[in-house]
């Protein structure tokens, strides 16, 4: 970005990771009226002109088309100040790459400029390179976590959590993935340990776990924080995969038949996961009322 704004005199070049509808900054150079981890909401005309003759004829086409549909801007950006071109990884749109100029328009020679399309490209090139080499590192971050496990069910402790949510909190900043907390708690575990003694409810306890395992991919994070108390973070997941995971944790209790409560809640990039985790956890102790009222 910083060769475009030498070769462009624009008041800002960044990059966006497109989420839904929308547009998450991820890295910024210049002055905008935005900052970096702002969502943009931006028109559906203005995203098809930006990309449209940029886009390769490839699976990116169809994206581009859900693309169309979506809500007006809410007057941040104008249409003549802003350009872009996709930014595409493994066949899949990730995001773009965008320069933005609000004192002047942005002239034809800015939206064709061959230095644009080339840094695109190389964008997109060390995009994918860096993903593939993340996805590399996150396994060994799992395997070296190992050692960090909880000795009943085999999740990972409170020490493993905190290490391996911070170290996703880094990946999600950097590249605007969508992340996911989810925090459960077992119903009437003390119960179940005075009555049937706590034999019977570590076998709970290992229930909840399997159930957990059973439903959650290979990358998201699992973990026992302490008692009755667990916890799930689905890294690089968007709102629906978000209900997907979570009706599947329910499906998974209920055929076990364990209770467990239940709530979730959606990075943002203000309070990062830390801030999820929080009200994540609020929202399972109002599920739990809400059971123990019913």
């Amino acid at each position: 970005m910083q060769m475009l704004s030498e070769l462009h005199v624009l008041d800002a070049w960044f990059i966006t990771r497109i989420r839904l509808d929308d547009w998450i900054v991820t890295h910024l150079c210049g002055n905008a009226p935005f900052e970096r981890g702002h969502a943009l909401r931006v028109p559906a005309a203005m995203r098809q002109r930006m990309l449209r003759d940029h886009a390769p004829a490839s699976a990116v086409e169809t994206q581009l088309e859900a693309l169309a549909p979506g809500p007006v801007d809410d007057n941040l950006l104008v249409e003549h100040a802003y350009i872009g071109a996709p930014l595409v990884v493994n066949d899949q749109l990730f995001g773009v790459l965008c320069g933005l100029d609000m004192t002047s328009a942005v002239y034809d020679s800015h939206r064709d400029s061959p230095h644009m399309m080339t840094a695109a490209r190389i964008l997109s090139t060390i995009l994918r390179d860096e993903l593939e080499n993340e996805a590399l590192l996150r396994r060994a971050e799992r395997a070296e976590a190992d050692a960090l496990v909880d000795e009943l069910t085999g999740l990972f402790n409170r020490r493993g959590w905190d290490r391996l949510t911070e170290r996703e909190e880094a990946r999600a900043a950097r590249y605007g993935h969508g992340t996911t907390a989810f925090m459960l708690d077992v119903d009437g575990l003390k119960r179940k340990n005075d009555v049937e003694g706590h034999a019977a409810g570590n076998e709970v306890l290992r229930r909840v776990a399997d159930c957990v395992r059973s439903v959650i991919r290979e990358h998201d994070v699992a973990a026992r924080l302490g008692g009755d108390e667990f916890a799930v973070l689905a890294v690089e997941s968007d709102a629906d995969q978000a209900r997907s995971l979570q009706d599947r944790l329910e499906n998974s209790f209920a055929a076990a038949g364990v209770a467990v409560s239940i709530g979730s809640s959606h990075r943002d990039y203000y309070g990062g996961i830390p801030a999820a985790v929080e009200r994540a956890d609020a929202a399972m102790y109002l599920a739990k009322a809400a059971r123990s009222h019913a």
